[in-house]
């Protein structure tokens, strides 16, 4: 579990830098293969807000707050919803619900960037967009095909694109705290035991930021998006 952990790391690490948004629902599912579903949540969260702080660092106050507000306050709704969810069920419930949402991920995020909405409904689609994304991130920590979706509508220049979108998914990942708490999900013993194992979240942004023009993207992102449909549909079936 060890090293399946600091892979975790790693990866969480190499996809904030901009790799690709394809990895961290890649990461979530290959840790729910190997733990129990709340483990596996439970454990990932702490290790996104850190590299988020990464992140938001490289992009600060490049985030459009007009645009942020009004997806952050929906997005709050959906936590509390998904909050609500993975307290009343049970683990194999939430392995199936997490299998589903990333299934309907991989068709979301094919599609996201064909997607054609006038300009006019935008900021009513941020509710949209912001509340599916709380309640997804919540869930399976995927939040991403909502808010490019929302973004790419809005027209927003690239720098102020990546820093809103990483402001956003910062703010998310701390707001879903209190309802992980509430759940049982964080394990302190669990995070504590395996905590030396974010030093390789640096190396991982590091290692994306020296990549990140190296790599087919698109072939990247099609690999990871059919290990992704793979692993969850034995997710699904086991």
């Amino acid at each position: 579990m060890i090293a399946l952990v600091a892979v975790a790391a790693f990866l969480i690490g190499f996809g904030k830098s901009g790799v690709a948004g394809t990895l961290g629902p890649f990461v979530t599912v290959v840790m729910a293969l190997a733990l129990p579903a709340d483990e596996a949540i439970g454990l990932l969260l702490p290790m996104l807000i850190v590299g988020d702080a990464f992140t938001v660092t490289a992009h600060w106050r490049r985030w459009d707050l007009a645009l942020l507000r009004p997806l952050v306050l929906a997005a709050i709704v959906g936590i509390a919803a998904g909050s609500v969810v993975i307290a009343s069920v049970d683990e194999a419930t939430l392995r199936r619900v997490i299998a589903v949402a990333m299934l309907l991920f991989v068709v979301a995020y094919a599609g996201v960037r064909r997607l054609q909405i006038a300009p006019e409904r935008v900021p009513r689609y941020a509710w949209v967009a912001g509340g599916s994304a709380g309640l997804t991130s919540t869930l399976a920590h995927l939040g991403g095909p909502p808010i490019v979706a929302y973004l790419l509508t809005a027209g927003v220049a690239p720098r102020t694109f990546v820093g809103t979108s990483a402001a956003f998914f910062a703010a998310i990942n701390l707001l879903k705290v209190p309802g992980y708490a509430f759940a049982g999900l964080l394990d302190g013993e669990l995070i504590v035991s395996t905590a030396w194992a974010w030093l390789l979240l640096p190396v991982g942004v590091v290692a994306g930021r020296l990549l990140v023009d190296r790599i087919d993207r698109t072939w990247f992102e099609r690999v990871t998006l059919a290990l992704l449909a793979a692993g969850s549909l034995v997710l699904l079936v086991t």
